[in-house]
């Protein structure tokens, strides 16, 4: 199994519109692994995950081709994890679908879901994800589980256990520290990789629905003390906000042998 990270930050990307602080000024003299793009991924070159404002951009580096694109996992409406208005370019007249495509089947929570449903755009279909039922998504099993993250609001964000051929990846981003249920369910899973929500970096922010790299430090612990995670589980850090970034290798010495996750990035395991 391999993912490939298309981008890495949180919403604002790095460096952010408008800033000037230290973080982003850093950034833009350095390039490199330091300038990221708003979060996404994909695995195994099939099942993307999340569409932000930069995946035309993402397009363009990685050498993507969406018209063959048949599974998009959604963890939430959020604008920089769902750009719906880029979706809905698929319609006739902006786009011209090759012939052959397949249907675009977009998975996710109820909002998600009445969004595409509101579209009405021939060739995306809607699926809706329940937290710990198991979906046939193409060739993978894919369970969603309940991320803590929109609080107050009605919405149930999600993020993503994939599983193939006895392989598997969690995909948790946006979420704080997971609910017990969820550590329940992972329970014994040894998963093969563990992608963990690192927004606040190394600035603890004292709120709900996201995490910094000790949250992920602690998270590791749990997970590997309940056997969802084993020794030869890989864990990345990912989602940077430039309020709470240090420099890369800052980030690698407090992760304490987690990977610090860059856009481009690619990991099989």
């Amino acid at each position: 199994m391999k993912i490939q990270y298309l981008g890495t930050a949180a919403a604002e990307a790095v460096p952010a519109f408008f800033c000037a602080c230290p973080h982003c000024e850093y950034a833009r003299a350095v390039g490199g692994k330091e300038v990221r793009t708003r979060c996404g991924a994909i695995v195994d070159d099939t099942i993307k995950l999340d569409f932000p404002p930069d995946t035309l951009l993402h397009m363009f580096l990685y050498g993507l081709n969406f018209n063959y694109l048949e599974h998009l996992l959604i963890t939430h409406s959020h604008e920089d994890h769902f750009c719906w208005n880029d979706i809905a370019y698929r319609r006739e007249g902006f786009s011209h679908p090759a012939a052959d495509a397949a249907p675009l089947n977009i998975y996710g929570d109820q909002v998600v879901v009445d969004k595409i449903k509101e579209l009405n755009i021939d060739g995306l279909v809607p699926h809706l994800m329940v937290p710990f039922v198991p979906t046939k998504v193409g060739e993978y099993t894919v369970t969603a589980l309940k991320a803590v993250h929109m609080i107050g609001s009605s919405e149930q964000p999600l993020f993503y256990l994939i599983e193939k051929d006895g392989q598997s990846l969690l995909y948790a981003h946006d979420t704080d520290e997971f609910p017990q249920e969820d550590i329940d369910f992972l329970a014994n899973k040894h998963i093969g990789l563990i992608s963990l929500d690192c927004t606040n970096a190394v600035k603890h922010y004292d709120y709900v629905g996201h995490m910094d790299i000790w949250d992920n430090l602690a998270m590791r612990k749990k997970l590997l003390a309940n056997g969802a995670a084993d020794e030869k589980t890989i864990f990345v850090a990912n989602h940077f906000s430039h309020n709470g970034l240090a420099p890369y290798e800052e980030l690698e010495k407090a992760g304490d042998g987690m990977l610090i996750s860059y856009d481009g990035m690619e990991v099989e395991f």
